[in-house]
């Protein structure tokens, strides 16, 4: 494939298969990565957690598994949990922290 690593063409995979759990750990698996797009699959255990930095690109976050709470701006947060499915803005500060263990999918997107 010319774009897209870490998946087989024709191959259906179930979303909670995509990534597996690493103990204590955060894992994730690219699907493409470049200037523009990322795709992403990640796997945090409860307590773990991504510290705010500044993003340029609009995400999209869709949680497969699990609870987490998004910290973004200087105070503001928010809870997704699994099913649910959040936009951030470009050009913001953001980070991730496992409420319980979690799979997420997460877009990147700059045009």
């Amino acid at each position: 494939m010319k774009y897209l690593r870490n998946i087989k063409p024709f191959e259906p995979i179930e979303m909670e298969n995509m990534i597996k759990h690493t103990g204590n750990k955060i894992a994730s698996k690219a699907l493409i990565d470049n200037d523009n797009t990322e795709i992403r699959f990640f796997s945090f255990a409860e307590g773990e957690s991504i510290d705010k930095e500044y993003y340029e690109m609009e995400t999209l976050f869709v949680m497969i598994e699990g609870s987490a709470k998004i910290v973004y701006n200087e105070n503001d947060e928010v809870i997704i949990n699994k099913g649910d499915m959040i936009a951030m803005e470009a050009d913001i500060n953001y980070g991730i922290e496992a409420i319980s263990d979690v799979k997420l999918f997460n877009v990147l997107v700059k045009a």
